[in-house]
């Protein structure tokens, strides 16, 4: 399910380009408290890696640049996404209860929730970002030193990384891990874009991409999202027309 929040502020709202941190921070604060820290600590899966399996979009709305702020003037839509309906339960009544949301300082009324269900999808899906799809790698250098490596959807470790990723998710959410397979692809020239979360520097995707394979795994991307770093404001998608 995912969730299509419209805040009516009163005046202009202004945020820095790199905003991921604090739309993650004001989504927790939604959720009630026990919830909230059992998320943020726990996440779901049984071992390994762990997920929160809920993924946000960019701020959807007019803007326009000032410096290093984005100054967004009218309504502005915010889009969550989760296959945990514990999840979108909370974030939704914790929405109504309070009203409002603060980011960075602002108070931002909330005009309408609407909850969609997901669409039927099947063996295959295009998909369009709403926020930037990231796939990488830790590796060691010759020295020993650890280097985060971001792949590029024309590399073949990205489809790779991306499939083994909902491998892992489907395990996490339903605890066992799919069988079958599934291939992302690109559809046309995905564009390249870098954000900024807690200091970090992410390199990301954006664009049109073809999934194929497995409904189960297309179907825990659209809700969790693709690739990683999710919760942050990464890899989540709709289904567009295949035109």
């Amino acid at each position: 399910m995912r969730v299509c929040i419209e805040f009516s502020p009163s005046g202009p709202v202004a945020v820095p380009a790199q905003y991921n941190h604090a739309v993650q921070g004001a989504i927790y604060r939604c959720l009630s408290p026990d919830f909230r820290s059992e998320l943020h600590d726990l996440g779901f899966g049984t071992s390994g890696r762990r997920f929160k399996l809920f993924t946000f979009s960019r701020l959807i709305g007019e803007f326009r640049r000032q410096g290093p702020l984005m100054i967004f003037r009218g309504p502005v839509r915010l889009w969550v996404s989760s296959p945990v309906s514990r999840f979108i339960t909370e974030l939704v009544n914790g929405l109504i209860s309070a009203g409002r949301i603060s980011l960075l300082g602002q108070e931002l009324p909330v005009s309408s929730v609407e909850v969609r269900e997901r669409p039927e999808l099947g063996a295959e899906a295009v998909v369009r970002t709403l926020s930037p799809i990231t796939v990488y790698s830790t590796l060691l250098t010759p020295d020993g030193r650890k280097k985060t490596y971001y792949y590029s959807p024309f590399e073949e470790e990205f489809a790779e990384l991306l499939e083994a990723n909902l491998k892992r998710k489907a395990g996490a959410l339903l605890g066992d891990g799919a069988t079958g397979g599934v291939d992302v692809s690109p559809v046309g020239r995905p564009r390249e874009v870098y954000c900024t979360f807690k200091g970090t520097v992410i390199r990301g995707w954006v664009g049109r991409f073809v999934m194929r394979g497995d409904p189960r795994l297309i179907e825990i991307g659209y809700e969790a999202g693709l690739g990683a770093k999710n919760s942050a404001g990464f890899g989540m998608v709709e289904v567009v027309d295949g035109d």
